[in-house]
């Protein structure tokens, strides 16, 4: 450390040095040991930790030129020791079949990683390590959130990042003047962070808008957390939409509005509405070239797609070169170059396929409409139909935002939401199957003359359902 002084008109440097001796070498072990341990035994802080290290992206150490070792990936292995020691709660139906296709849909993933490598062309360090990065999001995440208790950890994290990454970005777009920029496209770069995508803030908002929507159903129910949730929902919906992340902000959009009918929300969903409106009205007139260059969009010639017609026909034909076997994971980028596109296809769907083949497409769409039929299920329930409706509108949301990018396809932030849908689904299934537990019970210990047929048959229904949920 070295700090300047002048004396007597001369400058001059004085040098100290701190030498680590081993005795606070120790100490910082010790201090070590003890937040390991705090976190291992006391997964809900941990959990709040995770969710906060979220929001400070750029807080990361450099792995080569293209990976990057954040708070949250160090804390997911933490998670995932915490895992195999820890015996977990038995997963429910539903998550169970979760699991098992996307672990399916995982072997494919890396059986044709293993094909690649007997034939000399293995994949770039990126895309494994985010395959992998996200394998263990699936694997730990809903194991670990067994509880409305560590749900609401969870999510009292998700939106404190929320917070800050909301401030980040307008601290990034008032550093510049609207004046410098020569289009939308340029205003999105600016407003993201360094180790981002720009179209990363969107997944980050869907994320922080399906939390929001979490806490309003498991945090208490007072006026202001009536009040509160839902604006918070609002207020992350809007970012992309503010940084010209289109494609996500309709996305986002089309779920919001979606929940709110299933519902049958109808005075917040004019507050919605209202809100899009305030926002478009705004970005006029900020900046009325700008909101022009955005909006300017022709479905016959494809302008203002940002070339995806162009890429997705690329993408079209390098699949009829192989349409059931795929040219091997994380082969996109490389294959599609050699046939002149210039980037990625920027469509989930199409991706999945030109690599994995028609059968990985399958597989894929099999893990997704598993999330749909269990929300589907949760809403069908009157005890549990927001979380139902939720699940079902997020999915939505993902499904289409992967239209235009690679969303569902092994990426950071989408997993962490389809990991807190199956924690939630896992939660509302066993708080169900206690129910039907407590039911029979009660009516087994009641005098046998107050039986009637009628409770005869509902308790071997009750029996019924409670051994398929099991």
């Amino acid at each position: 450390m070295s700090v300047e002084r002048l004396c007597r008109g001369e400058r001059r440097e004085k040098v100290i040095t701190m030498y680590l001796t081993p005795i606070l070498w120790i100490e910082i072990g010790v201090a070590i040991l003890i937040g390991l341990a705090f976190l291992l035994t006391k997964a809900e802080y941990g959990l709040f930790l995770y969710a906060f290290a979220l929001g400070f992206p750029d807080v990361a150490l450099p792995l080569g030129t293209t990976i990057n070792l954040r708070v949250d990936d160090v804390l997911i292995l933490l998670f995932l020791a915490r895992t195999i020691l820890w015996a977990a709660a038995p997963l429910s139906q539903s998550q169970r079949n979760i699991f098992k296709w996307e672990e399916i849909f995982l072997v494919a993933c890396l059986l044709s990683i293993a094909v690649e490598m007997v034939r000399g062309t293995s994949p770039a360090g990126y895309d494994t390590a985010k395959m992998a990065g996200c394998a263990v999001i699936v694997l730990v995440l809903p194991r670990l959130m067994q509880s409305e208790r560590r749900l609401r950890f969870f999510i009292a994290g998700l939106m404190c990042a929320g917070v800050a990454l909301v401030i980040q970005v307008f601290m990034h777009l008032g550093a510049t003047s609207s004046n410098d920029f020569a289009n939308f496209q340029e205003m999105k770069s600016a407003a993201t962070f360094s180790t981002w995508n720009p179209n990363t803030i969107g997944q980050a908002a869907s994320l922080l808008v399906f939390a929001a929507g979490l806490g309003g159903i498991v945090f208490s129910k007072t006026l202001a957390t009536r009040i509160l949730w839902p604006c918070l929902a609002m207020g992350f919906a809007v970012v992309p939409a503010l940084v010209f992340v289109r494609g996500t902000s309709l996305s986002i959009a089309a779920g919001f509005v979606l929940f709110l009918c299933m519902v049958r929300r109808w005075k917040w969903l004019l507050v919605f509405v209202a809100a899009c409106l305030s926002v478009a009205l705004y970005l006029h007139s900020r900046d009325p070239q700008l909101m022009k260059d955005a909006t300017t969009v022709n479905l016959t010639t494809g302008e203002g797609f940002s070339h995806r017609f162009e890429r997705g026909d690329t993408a079209l034909r390098a699949i009829h070169t192989a349409p059931f076997l795929g040219h091997g994971f994380g082969q996109e980028m490389s294959y599609l170059n050699l046939m002149g596109s210039e980037g990625r296809a920027h469509n989930a769907y199409l991706a999945v396929w030109l690599e994995l083949g028609l059968g990985g497409l399958l597989l894929f769409l099999t893990a997704i409409i598993q999330f749909v039929k269990a929300g589907l299920s949760l809403y069908r329930n009157p005890r549990f139909q927001l979380q139902g409706a939720l699940i079902l509108s997020v999915m939505i949301a993902l499904g289409l935002d992967s239209l235009g990018l690679p969303t569902l396809y092994w990426e950071k932030l989408p997993t962490i939401t389809l990991s807190l849908a199956v924690a939630v689904i896992g939660i509302c299934e066993r708080d169900q199957l206690e129910l039907y537990e407590k039911d029979a019970s009660t009516l087994a210990n009641e005098p046998f003359p107050q039986y009637s047929l009628d409770r005869l048959l509902f308790t071997e229904t009750i029996h019924h359902f409670a051994a398929k949920s099991a």
